[in-house]
């Protein structure tokens, strides 16, 4: 499956737009590369912390909560590099997240982080969970097709203009939020 951009752009002119569009490009993902959890965040830089607006297990990464960002091979990548971020095993991962032992209790060993890009910087991120050895070079490129997508789907939540906007259709602005990390 590849992404058609009108399809997207028809998605962004309905009710409930970044829903909308983030679903088809989460789907696409899905398609494309394979997850076994996935969440979706944005970014304050300022505080280095981002701010989890989708997952797909509640349990274990809720909506709404802060992560600790730390200046590593992630940050470097992802956020000052604006490229993807990807490892195969869980040594990698635990060189530059802190929740990595969390990780691997789920049964995660590989990652992959795909950044949203507007205005010449990263605007959120969607971030994939997998087996190890998961996350190789072809499933990466295969993603990265649908970065367009998310990133639209990124741009039509920051239009909401409240701190709890998220991607299932909830506010959680006035909902205490915990930090992580």
């Amino acid at each position: 499956m590849t992404p058609d951009l009108a399809h997207a752009f028809r998605l962004a002119e309905g009710e409930h737009a970044a829903e909308a569009v983030f679903a088809y490009a989460r789907a696409g993902i899905h398609q494309a590369a394979g997850s076994l959890l996935t969440t979706a965040s944005v970014y304050d830089l300022k505080q280095m912390r981002s701010r989890r607006v989708w997952t797909d297990d509640a349990a274990a990464y809720p909506t709404g909560n802060f992560k600790r960002l730390d200046r590593n091979r992630y940050f470097e990548t992802v956020i000052e590099g604006r490229r993807p971020f990807s490892s195969t095993s869980i040594e990698e991962i635990a060189t530059v997240f802190f929740d990595w032992r969390k990780i691997l209790e789920l049964g995660f060993e590989s990652n992959m982080n795909l950044p949203a890009i507007a205005d010449g910087r990263v605007i959120g991120t969607i971030n994939l969970l997998h087996r190890k050895g998961h996350f190789t070079a072809d499933r990466v490129a295969l993603a990265l097709a649908w970065q367009p997508v998310a990133t639209l789907a990124f741009l039509l939540l920051d239009l909401d203009g409240s701190e709890g906007a998220n991607f299932h259709g909830t506010d959680t602005a006035g909902a205490p939020a915990a930090m992580e990390g």
